[in-house]
């Protein structure tokens, strides 16, 4: 059992950018997970109604990775199945089933195709302010390149579709203040066009309607991230989106909702990077203090391989700027350490004897002071006393520390760990 985990670990890593597994990488190396006997019976249900097999298929992102989810739609108590999936002859887009348990068994209440071939996300939210929930689902394609999100609504048992709009990217978040979720998105953008950020909120009428809206400043611009903080300028959310441009350059821009507008509270101007990686440098709340920060390079010619960069983390949404960490990032993995605020300026980064060893150097006399072999996945290793394993995912990293570094900065070092990928 022991050598079959082994070989699995390095299967997953194996099939992932630079040792890392995702979702789609584990589902097509290994056979669709076992359902349970409730699932079962609800797959069987759909496949009775269709007379035909069916295809689960698994959201790419989200909370909600089944593709079978149990919830209470309507707010009696009552759960639904909500399932997506593809059947052979039924078109090649995802399908959306929502399903009812009674006495006699599971009955279908919706059976209709969605408008995409893969399920970026899906999302229950209550979006009216009543009892129920309603059903948001982010279709996408093969190269995820365009999503296009779909709103539905269970009433007395009926399902129908509320609204329907192309995206580059959504959250369903609570920013205008009233305890009902809205939707944030960024619209899709066309040739030397600007991309608007739109807020979808029902108030007091039955539709979803755009109560607020901002063009972003950048033309083409690619919207890699949206999230909500907490910020010191505003009692509501405030709204952090990433961004790139066509020249590979990042943006951060912060905007929070008041009386129909979005207010700017981090200008994109303040906050730029370049970024030629093919994953996206990404605000996140990296301490867990409800305020998101974000990732900024910082140039130095005491790095000697571009992709060893310095980094720091910093929180833009405070009264003043605060810097979370200081650290460095290799690139092409993704991985990224915090270190000692203390060494700035007074370190180098550099390889060792191969990509996968990266060293922290003193610059007055060349003292190792870390160095990082990222490891093979699926094996043990013994650990001398000067040395510490760092982990994330599949990912490890043993740590081999100069006998100057002190214990407290072993600790911040080796538990700082983040995978940024």
């Amino acid at each position: 059992m022991k050598r079959f985990l082994a070989l699995l670990l390095v299967l997953l890593t194996l099939s992932g950018c630079s040792g890392f597994a995702n979702k789609d990488n584990i589902i097509n190396l290994l056979s669709s997970p076992k359902l349970s006997q409730r699932e079962s019976e609800i797959v069987e249900c759909i496949k009775a109604h269709l007379g035909r097999e069916i295809i689960l298929k698994y959201p790419k992102q989200g909370e909600n990775v089944s593709p079978v989810q149990i919830t209470d739609l309507s707010g009696d108590g009552t759960d639904q199945a909500v399932v997506m999936y593809t059947a052979p002859g039924q078109g090649g887009n995802v399908r959306m089933a929502v399903l009812t348990a009674s006495d006699e068994g599971w009955h279908i209440d919706y059976d209709s195709e969605g408008y995409g071939t893969e399920i970026y996300k899906i999302i229950f939210a209550n979006l009216d302010g009543e009892n129920g929930r309603q059903i948001i689902v982010g279709y996408t394609f093969a190269d995820s390149s365009e999503k296009i999100l779909a709103v539905y609504s269970a009433d007395d048992e009926n399902i129908k579709e509320m609204e329907y709009r192309s995206c580059q990217d959504f959250i369903v978040e609570d920013v205008t203040g009233d305890d009902v979720s809205d939707i944030v998105l960024a619209g899709i953008n066309s040739d030397n066009k600007h991309t608007q950020l739109r807020i979808l909120s029902n108030q007091g009428n039955s539709a979803l309607a755009v109560v607020a809206a901002k063009q972003l400043s950048v033309p083409n611009s690619r919207v890699t991230n949206i999230i909500v903080s907490d910020t010191d300028f505003s009692d509501k959310n405030a709204i952090l989106l990433d961004y790139t441009d066509s020249y590979f350059r990042v943006y951060t821009q912060a905007v929070y909702y008041e009386d129909y507008n979005l207010k700017t509270v981090l200008d994109p101007e303040v906050v730029q990077k370049r970024w030629v990686y093919d994953y996206s440098l990404n605000s996140k709340d990296v301490d867990g203090d409800g305020f998101a920060e974000t990732p900024t390079v910082i140039l130095s010619d005491f790095s000697l391989s571009e992709n060893l960069k310095f980094m720091e983390w910093t929180g833009f949404l405070y009264n003043e700027p605060v810097r979370k960490y200081y650290g460095f990032c290799e690139a092409d993995s993704g991985i990224y350490f915090p270190l000692p605020d203390n060494w700035q300026d007074l370190v180098s980064l550099r390889y060792g004897e191969d990509k996968n060893i990266w060293q922290v150097v003193k610059i007055s006399d060349e003292t190792v002071l870390a160095q990082f072999d990222l490891l093979s996945t699926g094996y043990s290793y013994q650990l001398e006393d000067d040395q510490s394993m760092a982990s994330s995912g599949t990912l490890q990293v043993r740590i081999t520390f100069d006998e100057s570094v002190a214990a407290d900065q072993r600790e911040y070092i080796t538990n700082g760990m983040m995978y940024i990928k």
